[in-house]
Formats: C-alpha cells, sequence, structure tokens
C-alpha cells in the first residue's frame, strides 16, 4: 500500500491537463486505465520497458498528457507479486486514487 501511496502521489503533480478536464475522477479513471493495461502486458509476457512503450502507443490522443504517468504506474505494476496481477488491480488502485 505504501508504494501505491508514493505513485498516487506522483499523479497528483499535474499532468498538463486543462484545468476543466483535471478532476479526480478523469485523473483516477485515466490512470486505472494504465494500470489495467501494464497488467495486459506483464500477463502478456511483456517486459517492463516494452510494457510501458506498448501503454504510451495505446493511449488515445484525448489522453496523451498521461504519457507522463506510464512508467511509474507500469513500473508499480511489475512490482506487484504475480498472484496479485488479476482485473481487480485497476480497481483497487482506482479506488484508492479516489481516496487520496
Amino acid at each position: 500500500m505504501l508504494r501505491m501511496t508514493a505513485i498516487l502521489g506522483l499523479l497528483a503533480i499535474p499532468i498538463a491537463l486543462p484545468a476543466s478536464a483535471q478532476d479526480k475522477e478523469t485523473l483516477c479513471a485515466t490512470s486505472g486505465e494504465i494500470v489495467d493495461a501494464a497488467v495486459a502486458e506483464r500477463l502478456g509476457g511483456a517486459d517492463e520497458q516494452s510494457a510501458s512503450g506498448n501503454v504510451i502507443e495505446s493511449l488515445p490522443d484525448d489522453k496523451a498528457n498521461f504519457k507522463p504517468a506510464v512508467e511509474p504506474l507500469v513500473e508499480w505494476v511489475y512490482t506487484l507479486e504475480k498472484e496479485q496481477l488479476t482485473d481487480e488491480v485497476a480497481k483497487s488502485y482506482v479506488l484508492a486514487c479516489l481516496s487520496q
């Protein structure tokens, strides 16, 4: 949980989104999507560096401002034990993010 708090702290740094779009729900939901994609990459056998690149490439243009958040989120996912890599990782991440 301490690592998740540290990652959530990184996301508190403005990601250069327009002020109107930088609400907590958008931040947490998009970050959760990144976590979910990172889990899928890891389960698919990608190494951490490849996973970061693949997740960045998969971000739609309207979420391109989240690219700086990808690397620390992927790094965090790669610290988790394999048995933790379920659909619940992203859901738990979003709930923790929203509670900050």
